[in-house]
């Protein structure tokens, strides 16, 4: 393998690291264009989504990202069609086990809004075990063709063109492309060397050295903002428990309120059973989203009823069938949270949904396999509801 494909593959290696939606009115055409690359994204095709992008383009935004290395430079121009695809993949949320892995990942458009020929889609990606990000597209219209101009990727904290050119200046981190990520004004020597051996470290997929360099920092330096961002990111990757609490404390001190590092802060918080925490972050997300999300609606109200506030909990629930009549997530958390606060007859109405839109069969059989709606089956509104369906 020459050197060209050997960075290429470090390219790519180091992005680890990283309802129908309806128009606006004046839409010709480009939401049933983006509508396409969705559903064939789902198909398992990228051919569209890769049909999309401008590659010329799209190199010239990742390479101007950043003072990168030339022969870096080279390598991922060479190598962006060949190796989009598995960038774009490497980018979600990872999985956990094998079944997660065996999953697919879902996009659907949640909301899409036109101005001539620009556009903004907004697209919520769901994995197996509960894996979720949000993708925000900037698109345009050239030619009557849809064009995907570069996405801001929620699980990353960054938009794709950062991303891709962070990943260039770990695959080649001389001292000019190490400088040109710190926001000190004068790093000496040393330290532009030993962030750069913190980068290889990434690049190579080496936790101890990660760890010998990294202890060995100033602290100057793990206070520089892409520092703190690449070591929450490492960590959560890794699942180092104690690495991970450090990271993400000194994330949300370093960005305090901002909503790009929401979702990644908010799976620390749920994972820590700081729910409180993890409801702020969900808000926050929301908010930037623009949009009340059914999805992020259903985790605010499953972290309430891990607080034990079964009240806010299925108002959280109740606003989130409410935002997504069609999403079975959100009538499932609606009954839960209905039966962790013994509303029984509240809980019957959102099964009658599961069974009549989702085709569950709620009898007592299925009840008794889930610890927490097994309670139901000797509920006298439970009863008197399974009578009814059965007799109907």
């Amino acid at each position: 393998m020459n050197r060209i494909m050997i960075l290429a593959a470090m390219v790519v290696a180091a992005t680890l690291l990283s309802p129908s939606a309806t128009a606006q009115s004046g839409d010709t055409g480009m939401r049933e264009q983006f509508v396409a690359v969705i559903d064939e994204l789902n198909d398992n095709s990228f051919r569209k989504f890769q049909e999309a992008i401008d590659d010329e383009a799209f190199v010239s935004r990742v390479l101007g990202t950043r003072v990168i290395d030339e022969e870096a430079r080279r390598a991922f121009a060479q190598s962006f069609a060949s190796n989009l695809q598995q960038m774009f993949q490497s980018s979600f949320p990872a999985a956990r086990t094998e079944e997660e892995a065996a999953g697919e990942i879902i996009g659907t458009i949640v909301s899409f809004e036109q101005d001539g020929d620009e556009a903004r889609a907004l697209v919520r990606y769901a994995g197996e075990g509960f894996r979720y990000t949000w993708h925000a597209y900037d698109l345009l219209r050239r030619g009557g063709r849809l064009q995907i101009v570069d996405w801001f990727d929620y699980y990353q904290a960054r938009w794709f063109s950062e991303i891709a050119g962070d990943s260039l200046v770990r695959s080649m981190p001389g001292p000019a492309s190490v400088r040109s990520v710190l926001e000190m004004p004068k790093p000496t020597r040393g330290q532009l060397f030993q962030v750069g051996e913190l980068f290889k470290a990434v690049r190579d997929g080496n936790p101890r050295r990660y760890v010998e360099i990294y202890d060995g920092l100033e602290d100057a330096l793990r206070q520089e903002p892409f520092i703190v961002e690449q070591n929450f990111h490492y960590w959560r990757i890794l699942r180092d428990p104690g690495r991970l609490r450090a990271a993400a404390g000194a994330l949300a001190n370093t960005f305090p309120g901002d909503a790009r590092y929401s979702l990644g802060l908010a799976e620390f918080y749920v994972q820590s059973r700081r729910f409180e925490d993890a409801i702020v972050e969900f808000n926050r997300l929301e908010d930037a989203l623009g949009i009340d999300d059914a999805v992020i609606g259903s985790l605010k109200a499953t972290a309430a009823m891990a607080l034990g506030d079964f009240e806010r909990a299925e108002a959280m629930a109740l606003g989130a069938t409410e935002a997504e009549p069609g999403l079975e997530l959100a009538w499932w958390t609606l009954l839960r949270t209905r039966t962790a606060a013994e509303d029984y007859a509240g809980a019957t109405e959102a099964m009658s949904v599961l069974e009549d839109r989702f085709d569950h069969l709620l009898i007592p059989e299925q009840l008794r396999r889930d610890r927490f709606l097994k309670v139901l089956i000797e509920q006298q509104e439970y009863k008197d509801w399974r009578d009814a369906r059965d007799q109907a």
